[in-house]
């Protein structure tokens, strides 16, 4: 047969054996076989993003770490890495590359056994996208299919955007973005030459080529790829070479723990309830928390701080050992208790419920538990404003005459005689003197007298969840009540007597932007305003001369501010919840098993500390003002000692707001003929601790 007529046979034939060849693996495999025709087909599980008030990234949520990008925004030297490694041809095929595959045929049979691969761009997809990594003829054949079917439903370039997103980089990254936040810790948008040709090199083998473990091996296969890119006359000679000797530099290590560990666990954990695992770990969801990053950082620093210094004060045996980069042993992260001290903070906007820092413990990797929102503690002293609050209601004012005097209950055939810390009675104080130096008589007094039941009821109001005992004991604290609680309760003062419920997430958003979830405020009137800025004037008396004084003469915290020491019997928890008028904070020092944190560590020395550490930090973000009045109010000058309308020569004023007709007439016979004494505050009484139930 003459020689062109072979030719004209073998241009004939070939191509009808290779039609009938690919229609026969159509009818064979194709029934069996997905056929994408949109891009969400195709597009691989997204992680969830969490972001703080402010639009930054605080945690992401994935199975396979991935970032996508679009095309457009990946760089062409990134692009031409990948095609001059993994695909030369491939804008030229359409899905299968038939030269290739025979040149991989013939390299494997010389070889005597398999040494090089033949799988286009477009057959990786498929095999990512919807088959097993088995090395068998079955699977191969099924990728070819769907490599075809592939290239018949999307361009070229939309190929190449899902492969560049979904191709696996290694050290759980999935997509050259996350790939090179996580060896350059920089966008891909920014990968100079040798980056972008160390990321492309990985694919082929992850773990070999990695280049935070195996650097030599990283170069080696980098210069390959950059070998490949002058071959296919993507980059000169020299720029290879350049190239070659380039500097990459790789990120740091996996990162520390997170300073908002606590806090995005919770919120992880609200998502689970409202959307379920599969949409919180591939369904790319966008979520916009209430954290403020920069106060977080503040709290957990403030709060690491001051315990570190108890603990060197009181020479600790058990003393937490910060370690950079821990990721805490995992079965001690399932328990709740820790051997050593231990602390939680929450603040919160009270005009909204905005929960801005929390801080549940100090180290989510070696326990879980958020103590802010979990752990149930006796609130000592602290409680005392709930019950002064109640009295309010009930017709007591702020110089309302109560009596710091011997007294004894006697039930079930027991007696009980409380005491003062210091053993001594006062005879007849008022009622923000009481609070003022948080004496202990006279606030039982005044529970007995507006009733306990009244009290627990109040405390229902202001959002107290546990189990309360209507009990005498209850004015000094011996109700179990968490951080987040008595924060929150708090905060209506500060807020003209509305609370607000706490809450963590603004708004949820899915992959298209589509919104899921937006936050609708909760909220319950507890005390009307004018007692509610009654409670705000009584607890600024407390940081400016009573127990919280240590704010203002040693901790330099300014700012006009309410709030009230808390300590609970043998000094085992320590308290201080305060507010400013547009953030409320509350601080817990303690231990996980009840034990005393050390003689005289009182909410004045333990906890104190911490929270003017952070309330500093928080004056920068919220301003330094003035709590607002009611309107409609009478503005009265008093005596701080009598109650009574001030005169010049009492040593101690406060101006409050009374309803018309309210008011105290009176002047102060008191100081009468004495010389003035300068308001400039007063040292704090040692708080009492109170005892336990």
């Amino acid at each position: 047969m003459r020689p062109f007529v072979v030719l004209i046979l073998t241009l004939i034939l070939v191509p009808l054996v290779l039609v009938g060849a690919i229609s026969g693996l159509f009818l064979l495999w194709g029934p069996d076989l997905p056929s994408p025709q949109n891009p969400q087909e195709v597009e691989p599980p997204r992680k969830t993003v969490v972001l703080d008030r402010r639009g930054e990234t605080i945690e992401e949520f994935y199975i396979e770490n991935r970032s996508p990008m679009p095309l457009a925004q990946i760089p062409e030297v990134m692009r031409q890495a990948v095609l001059a490694t993994e695909d030369r041809r491939f804008f030229r095929h359409w899905g299968v590359d038939l030269p290739g595959v025979l040149r991989a045929i013939s390299s494997n049979v010389a070889a005597g056994g398999i040494r090089q691969g033949a799988s286009t761009i477009t057959q990786q997809l498929a095999r990512n996208a919807f088959l097993s990594h088995s090395q068998t003829v079955e699977r191969k054949i099924k990728e070819a299919v769907l490599a075809i079917r592939l290239e018949r439903s999307f361009s070229k370039e939309e190929i190449l955007e899902f492969y560049l997103n979904r191709i696996y980089f290694g050290e759980g990254t999935y997509g050259v973005e996350a790939a090179s936040q996580r060896y350059f810790g920089k966008s891909c948008r920014d990968v100079t030459l040798p980056e972008a040709a160390m990321l492309a090199g990985l694919p082929a083998n992850p773990a070999a080529y990695s280049p935070s473990r195996h650097p030599e091996a990283a170069q080696r296969r980098r210069n390959s790829v950059l070998r490949r890119m002058e071959d296919t006359g993507v980059i000169d000679r020299q720029t290879r070479s350049e190239a070659e000797n380039g500097d990459v530099r790789l990120a740091n290590g996996p990162r520390g723990e997170s300073p908002s560990a606590y806090f995005t666990e919770m919120v992880r954990q609200e998502l689970m309830d409202k959307f379920g695992g599969a949409q919180v770990y591939e369904g790319g969801l966008t979520v916009y928390t209430t954290l403020d990053l920069g106060l977080q950082r503040a709290a957990v620093r403030s709060m690491e701080t001051q315990i570190e210094a108890i603990e060197v004060e009181k020479a600790m045996v058990y003393r937490r050992v910060l370690r950079a980069g821990v990721r805490g042993d995992s079965t001690l992260a399932k328990g709740a208790k820790t051997a050593y001290l231990q602390g939680a903070l929450i603040a919160i906007e009270p005009q909204n419920g905005a929960i801005r820092a929390l801080v549940g413990g100090r180290s989510f990797a070696e326990s879980h538990f958020n103590r802010a929102i979990q752990a149930r503690r006796q609130p000592g002293s602290a409680f005392k404003p709930i019950v002064a609050a109640q009295a309010l209601r009930q017709g007591y004012g702020p110089n309302s005459i109560l009596q710091d005097a011997p007294v004894s209950y006697h039930w079930g055939g027991q007696t009980w005689s409380p005491q003062n810390f210091d053993h001594k009675f006062r005879g007849p104080v008022t009622l923000r003197y009481t609070l003022q130096k948080s004496i202990n008589v006279p606030t039982i007094r005044l529970l007995d007298a507006i009733g306990a039941r009244n009290v627990v009821e109040m405390a229902e109001r202001m959002g107290f969840s546990g189990h309360i005992t209507p009990q005498l004991s209850l004015a000094l604290g011996t109700a179990e009540v968490t951080p987040a609680e008595i924060t929150s309760a708090y905060g209506s003062f500060a807020n003209h007597g509305i609370r607000v419920e706490p809450y963590a997430i603004d708004r949820v958003e899915d992959r298209s932007g589509r919104v899921l979830l937006e936050h609708q405020p909760v909220s319950h009137e507890v005390l009307d305003e004018r007692n509610s800025f009654t409670m705000i004037s009584l607890l600024r008396s407390v940081v400016d001369h009573g127990t919280g004084y240590p704010a203002r003469g040693k901790y330099n915290f300014s700012a006009p501010a309410g709030g009230k020491t808390g300590t609970t019997d043998d000094y085992s928890d320590a308290w201080f919840v305060g507010f400013i008028p547009r953030l409320v904070c509350g601080v817990w020092v303690g231990f996980d098993a009840r034990r005393s944190i050390g003689s005289r560590m009182t909410g004045a020395a333990a906890a104190l500390p911490a929270w003017c550490g952070f309330m500093n930090e928080a004056v920068k973000v919220y301003g330094s003002e003035e709590f607002a009045p009611p309107e409609g109010s009478v503005m009265v000058t008093t005596c701080v000692e009598s109650g009574l309308l001030a005169t010049p020569g009492c040593p101690r004023k406060v101006t409050d707001a009374y309803e018309p007709g309210k008011e105290p007439t009176k002047y102060c016979t008191m100081h009468l003929g004495t010389t003035p004494v300068p308001d400039q505050g007063a040292p704090a009484e040692d708080e009492a601790p109170t005892p336990g139930e």
